[in-house]
């Protein structure tokens, strides 16, 4: 008897919690960047895999230079996109971590312009 029960309970729960897996929202950080003119973005592009990809919490981290063929770039050319399972993720984890300060101070003043940030929940 009680191992009926027990599969009884335990069968909708695990299919629940599968259902909630599919269902489940990411947060979707977007940096676009405008470059300064003497901007080595190529060892930009090869440091921020390194330090900011590592990061735990970090998700499908992706460096990726703009390619719209509509000119409405208003002279952002690259972006930086990862993914987080939380805001907790983002902002205790990643924001805070020495890799993501120090990858800041060590590439982006002499390199970055500009820069927007824009966040979301897929």
């Amino acid at each position: 008897m009680k191992r009926i029960f027990l599969l009884l309970f335990v069968i909708p729960v695990f299919l629940f919690s599968q259902e909630m897996k599919k269902n489940k929202k990411v947060l979707i950080h977007v940096v676009l960047l405008k470059f300064k003119d003497k901007a080595d973005t190529g060892l930009f592009e090869k440091e921020s895999y390194q330090y900011l990809s590592t990061i735990e919490g970090v998700n499908n981290f992706l460096f990726s230079n703009n390619i719209s063929p509509e000119g409405k770039s208003k002279g952002f050319t690259h972006a930086l996109v990862m993914q987080f399972n939380s805001e907790f993720d983002r902002d205790s984890v990643y924001l805070p971590h020495p890799k993501h300060l120090t990858f800041a101070k060590r590439y982006w003043g002499d390199n970055v312009e500009d820069f927007v940030v824009y966040d979301y929940w897929q």
